[in-house]
């Protein structure tokens, strides 16, 4: 009867001090021989997964121990195990208790050597459908204490803050064994016992300030205490942001101080609680709020902090909701940066379990943006001469032979001089923005002002950049507008359907994640902030835009069926154009890229103002690659061919992060001759490529399109495999492989060295669509005298005789300039014709089209003579200025004969009254 009385006063006190956290335990705090252990599981917190549950529902406990050795979830059940000895009791609505007893005995626990640190829970329903779990589904975890006297304190609050509607409290202090117990507050003591293991006091806080809560437990000669500092917040008041307009995140002032500023319309009171004084909620940091347009900013000035030390802080919104700050430029991660390598970010701080859990901390640090640029100014080539290489950091780089999505920036900069012979000017990253976990595209960012950690430090990003900018490489950032995480702090703050910067149900009919509220003022204020912000503290030069269909306005969308979706929509027009005007200001000449994929109406309007729009030609190179006929057609590589689009205004490719590899299509269904064969699949591939690269306007190639990677990239579903893939840099060492990689640094090369033949004012024919399979597909490029031939046999298994109008009858005004690997093409300028073998392309020029096989230190080309000497390029003779061009295609600098220009290591193209030769610089 007694047992039963106190058990029941246990429950009580349980549920009174349990209501702000997932688990309390009884006895507080547990330690290894702690005995009749109880643990009450709290449904209605964390996660809520199993709130309102009844007593009709069975719910177990997934549970398993943390040791002193550093085993994780030991002796943890097989999931889904309903034994009776998880099953727990229920008390009362959204409260249940679990019976452990001997913690050892319970769970096992036979090794001497070894102690019990931690109780791990995930709570469930019998068939595993419901959980319940941490804030942001983590994991439950109850500490155990070291054995001898130990106290724990608590309180029925949901932290430290205290509030005019929770300024009565109820403190429970606990002790490991019988005690004289003390409680105080600002050195008062409000509450004893003695000889006890339990003491509960209720205290009424009687206005603003901050409060050290005590607690002391005295054994004989032993003594144990717990110190807790809570705050009674005054409220947020309302003050103009120095300066006038707020700027959200933190900001460096000219003093030394730092004001940090939080946008949360419709909040009442915000406080910064930073790792300056221990992460304790302190009324010092209330914040001040301003209004503007409807919108509330909240803002405080922090002074005295280290220019160089990496400051923690998160924001306490409303008293209740901890969230991190959307404009951090750098977050820890609570659950997942612990599993990152140390040698991938140096210096990284640990996340402080001790004093915050379940939040990503936001990172302020003065010194962030200190990086020393090499090259300050950097201007791209033409949006019409871009070669983008898309790379995923992820799985550009790492173990070889493995899939396990370590690849790092520092290895992506090992392979700069890859790229740089490859010819590409440009580089595609997938976002790189804080997304969620430590293995992903990036598609599912949580913080858009912050490189996320697994690829590298801000520093490491900020060196890649600059690398590829000495080597005439713009860098150009994926943007997710469309969506985000779950643990963006404006998601975090609202609840759903009363969340303004989210819409409950998206309109148009591509979501996946989170869909943003694109006509909240406060949206489109981030939007045009992160833009300036990776312009200018990165250096990016320009942009692609994730999902642009789900960038219009929530009413331009009849409803959220695909046909909605596709249809023209002139918000989305006028949100980019905004967005453009944005990127505008900061660099004139950056690159914007939509992945739009919308009608020709919708993306000329785009294009008219110098935007750039993707086009998908996948499906058309699959259908070539394995060697059929029926959609193939690869006219649309040629803007003006693909629905009558703006000269210049795409952005086409084979392959993309989204699409499947050609050559996994090949070795699965291809053609009997092509289908596992190396050779004649990177032939055609090699073909394929020739028809893209050829054609006027900008290209993409996704990563190792280049080698013939021929990895799988789709679920069963048809949906994106995101998984890590294979890194598999030896497959450059096959010779097909290479041969086809050489064909593509041979057709960039023509590109990057040739480009009046690619400009508006070139008289260009593509025949490169389904009728043209018989008789061969060709591209002519012709600007004046200088032509250019490229010929493609699609047949998998005969050569191919081609008729080519060419100006001259003489072979002599003719060279060939690039072939597909291992073929022996050929050519007859008197009988207009040129023959190639199956799967095969060949490229001829008239003699002054450049190639970069033409390249020597010390040449002449007609009147025009030229040397390179000690990094310096010298015209001894020339008919007229000598204009100097980078194997980029941008213009270098201009000379006269006898003058010498100073230029980095490279390739270079000198054009003179028609005279064009090409030198390099060592």
């Amino acid at each position: 009867m007694v047992k039963t009385y106190v058990m029941a006063l246990l429950m009580v006190v349980a549920s009174v001090l349990g209501v702000h956290a997932q688990v309390s335990t009884e006895p507080s705090p547990l330690q290894e021989d702690s005995q009749d252990v109880t643990i009450f599981f709290h449904a209605d917190q964390g996660n809520k997964g199993l709130q309102g549950v009844g007593p009709e529902t069975k719910v177990y406990a997934h549970t398993g121990v943390g040791l002193s050795n550093g085993g994780q979830w030991v002796n943890a059940p097989s999931w889904g195990d309903n034994s009776p000895k998880y099953e727990l009791q229920y008390v009362s609505t959204n409260l249940w208790k679990l019976y452990i007893g001997d913690i050892r005995e319970y769970y096992g626990i036979t090794d001497p050597a070894v102690n019990v640190t931690k109780l791990a829970f995930v709570f469930r329903s019998a068939d595993c459908k419901k959980e319940g779990k941490g804030e942001g589904n983590t994991d439950i975890f109850v500490d155990v204490v070291d054995a001898g006297l130990q106290v724990a304190l608590e309180s029925n609050l949901p932290g430290t803050l205290v509030t005019p509607s929770t300024a009565k409290v109820t403190f429970k202090v606990g002790a490991t064994k019988e005690s004289d117990i003390t409680l105080s507050i600002n050195g008062e003591v409000i509450g004893e016992a003695l000889s006890a293991k339990t003491l509960v006091q209720e205290y009424t806080f009687s206005g603003p300030g901050n409060y050290e809560v005590k607690a002391v437990a005295k054994a004989g000669d032993d003594k144990a205490e717990s110190v807790e500092m809570y705050c009674y917040a005054s409220d947020s008041q309302q003050a103009g942001y120095p300066g006038g307009t707020p700027k959200m995140g933190p900001v460096k002032n000219s003093d030394g101080s730092v004001t940090f500023c939080l946008g949360a319309p419709g909040k009442s009171s915000v406080i910064l609680v930073g790792e300056w004084n221990g992460y304790q909620v302190s009324n010092e940091h209330v914040m001040n709020y301003t209004d503007v347009d409807g919108m509330r900013y909240f803002w405080v000035t922090v002074k005295g902090l280290d220019n160089d030390r990496m400051y923690g802080y998160y924001f306490l919104v409303d008293g209740s909701k901890k969230v991190g700050d959307p404009y951090a430029r750098l977050v820890l991660d609570p659950w997942n940066d612990k599993y990152l390598a140390t040698d991938v970010f140096p210096g990284l701080p640990q996340y402080p379990d001790d004093k915050i859990q379940n939040v990503p901390l936001a990172i302020y640090q003065g010194s962030i943006n200190d990086y020393d640029w090499k090259v300050e100014n950097f201007k791209g080539v033409d949006s019409s001469d871009l070669i983008i290489y898309e790379l995923l950091f992820r799985d550009f780089t790492g173990t070889e032979g493995k899939a396990l999505g370590d690849g790092t920036v520092r290895g992506a900069i090992e392979k700069i001089p890859y790229l740089k012979k490859l010819g590409v000017n440009a580089i595609e990253l997938l976002p790189i923005m804080e997304f969620n976990g430590n293995i992903s595209w990036g598609y599912n960012p949580n913080f858009y002002f912050a490189p996320d950690k697994a690829y590298g430090t801000p520093d490491d990003y900020k060196e890649f950049i600059d690398i590829c900018h000495q080597n005439g490489m713009a860098v150009i950032l994926d943007m997710v507008f469309n969506q985000s995480d779950g643990l963006h702090p404006w998601y975090q703050m609202y609840q759903p359907g009363e969340n303004p910067f989210y819409n409950l149900d998206a309109p148009h009919a591509y979501s996946v994640l989170n869909d943003w509220n694109q006509g909240y003022p406060m949206v489109q204020e981030q939007w045009a902030d992160v833009l300036r912000y990776w312009m200018t503290e990165y250096k990016f030069d320009g942009f692609r835009f994730d999902l642009v269909k789900g960038l219009g306005d929530n009413d331009s969308y009849a409803n959220s069926g695909d046909n909605a979706t596709n249809s023209y929509n002139a918000s989305r027009v006028a949100r980019m154009r905004e967005l453009q005007k944005v990127v505008e200001e900061i660099n004139p000449n950056a690159y914007f890229i939509n992945e739009n994929l919308a009608g020709s109406k919708e993306e000329n309007e785009m294009a008219a103002t110098g935007q750039l729009n993707w086009a998908n030609i996948n499906n058309a190179g699959c259908q070539f690659a394995m060697g059929y006929s029926s959609e193939s057609d690869m006219n649309r590589f040629y803007a003006p061919k693909d629905g009558g689009r703006l000269w210049g205004s795409t952005v086409s490719y084979l392959e993309s992060h989204d699409e499947q590899r050609l050559a996994y299509k090949q070795n699965q269904w291809g053609e009997a001759e092509i289908k596992g064969k190396l050779e004649p699949s990177m032939a055609r591939l090699g073909s394929a490529a020739a028809q893209m690269i050829l054609a006027p306007g900008a290209h993409m190639i996704w990563q190792f399109s280049e080698i013939g990677n021929s990895q799988n990239t789709k679920n069963s579903d048809g949906g994106n495999n995101t998984d890590p893939k294979i890194v598999n840099w030896a497959q450059f060492e096959e010779a097909p492989c290479k041969g086809l990689y050489d064909s593509y640094c041979e057709l960039i090369g023509i590109r990057n060295l040739n480009r009046e033949l690619f400009a508006e004012d070139a008289t260009f024919e593509i025949n490169c669509g389904t009728s043209s399979w018989a008789n061969g597909r060709t591209l002519v490029s012709k600007n004046g005298s200088t032509e250019l031939y490229t010929v493609v046999n699609p047949n998998v298994d005969n050569q191919l005789t081609v008729m080519v109008n060419f100006d001259k009858s003489d072979n002599s005004f003719y060279h060939i300039l690039s072939k597909s690997y291992g073929s022996e093409p050929s050519f007859s300028a008197s009988s207009k014709t040129v023959t190639v073998p199956a799967n095969c392309y060949v490229v001829i020029g008239s003699m002054d089209v450049s190639s970069v096989e033409s390249v020597s230190d010390g040449i002449f080309s007609g009147l025009l003579r030229a040397y390179s000497v000690a990094g310096e390029i010298m015209v001894d003779s020339s008919p007229s200025r000598v204009v100097v061009y980078g194997a980029d295609g941008r213009m270098a600098g201009s000379l006269e004969e006898g003058e010498r220009l100073a230029v980095s290591p490279g390739v270079y193209v000198l054009r003179a009254a028609g005279d064009t030769l090409k030198i390099v610089v060592r």
